[in-house]
């Protein structure tokens, strides 16, 4: 009993235990833990100014204004597409190639964009090129203030190579390194193309126009080759049969009653091969020369072989096309003004 006590009086007298806080300085002042205090309120306040200023930036996703606010269109970018939307829709309108945008165009695929400065919005619309099949861009500006169109840019796709061949007028390639036949008319114009192209007979009525137009300055001569259109046939009408049609044509070109074999042919044609048969009879109704016609049909192979070397020569990769003087290379569209041009240069 005495011996608990003695513990117990032991323990009574221990000393609590004492925190000392000293002075930072020996000369006195604040103190290490005021200090920290201090130190610590200081971050605060400078984390909550950035904090302000995070969230600021935040907000204002187009900028801040001149009266120190944040700046909001009046349309978001859900509308702004819509009204993109509206313009690619109308482009089938269009009488041109770029109608092919209304359908060929990924507007989910789109970015949109907010121009504060300028108060305008601009959509990249990606669109496959249904020809080569690569993805292009169409963009178009938008005024913030209606949302009506501004301006629309179309992305080209790029050339494979450059050639020397150039555009030295409208509709009007210089073909490089080939040099005019002729100083003074009338000049040689060949009409160059595959007798099943899309244009083909289109394209020979509108030449045999053009030469009556013009008889007194240009010879016409009508070229056929056989290119990936002819090609096609062969494996439901055999070579042999569909090649009859462009025999037939470089033949029946060198008569004078072509026109007239020209304008039944365009009446019965539908695309196909024709039998023997069929266009002996149209050369007959349209009063060719039989005698000198058949000479020709026994000579067209070789005929049709010197044709196909000239379109190689003149680097023909589509048809038809005219080659004017020469020189000159056009579409049917543009083919007036390669003659015209070609003309012209002879005066």
């Amino acid at each position: 009993m005495a011996r608990m006590d003695g513990k117990k009086a032991k323990q009574k007298g221990a000393k609590e235990p004492v925190f000392l806080v000293k002075s930072a300085s020996k000369h006195g002042g604040l103190d290490y833990l005021h200090i920290g205090l201090i130190a610590l309120v200081i971050v605060l306040i400078a984390l909550s100014f950035s904090l302000a200023n995070f969230k600021s930036v935040i907000v204002c996703q187009y900028g801040v204004s001149s009266n120190s606010t944040c700046i909001t269109p009046k349309y978001n970018q859900s509308q702004v597409l819509d009204a993109a939307g509206k313009v690619l829709a109308n482009y089938q309108y269009i009488n041109s190639s770029l109608s092919i945008l209304t359908y060929y165009s990924y507007l989910n695929r789109s970015k949109v964009s907010y121009q504060p400065s300028t108060n305008t919005w601009s959509v990249i619309v990606p669109y496959r090129d249904p020809f080569t099949n690569s993805t292009l861009n169409v963009s178009m500006e938008f005024y913030g203030s209606n949302l009506s169109l501004e301006t629309p840019f179309i992305q080209m796709v790029r050339p494979k190579s450059i050639t020397n061949n150039s555009v030295i007028a409208q509709g009007v390639v210089s073909v490089s390194g080939k040099t005019t036949c002729v100083s003074n008319t009338p000049e040689p114009v060949y009409l160059i193309t595959d007798p099943y192209a899309p244009s083909a007979i289109s394209s020979i009525l509108q030449a045999i126009n053009i030469s009556k137009a013009h008889s007194n300055e240009i010879n016409m001569s009508y070229k056929f080759v056989f290119s990936g259109y002819s090609i096609s046939k062969y494996k439901n009408y055999g070579e042999e049969q569909t090649q009859l049609l462009g025999a037939y044509l470089a033949c029946g070109s060198t008569q004078k009653e072509f026109p007239q074999f020209m304008n039944t042919l365009n009446t019965v044609y539908n695309g196909s091969p024709l039998p023997n048969d069929t266009l002996y009879s149209m050369a007959q109704a349209s009063g060719f020369n039989m005698s000198s016609f058949g000479n020709c049909m026994a000579n067209a192979p070789a005929t049709l072989l010197r044709q196909e070397q000239l379109a190689s020569f003149y680097n023909v990769t589509f048809t038809p096309v005219f080659i004017a003087n020469c020189k000159y290379e056009a579409i049917p569209a543009t083919a007036l003004d390669a003659i015209n041009y070609s003309i012209e240069q002879l005066k």
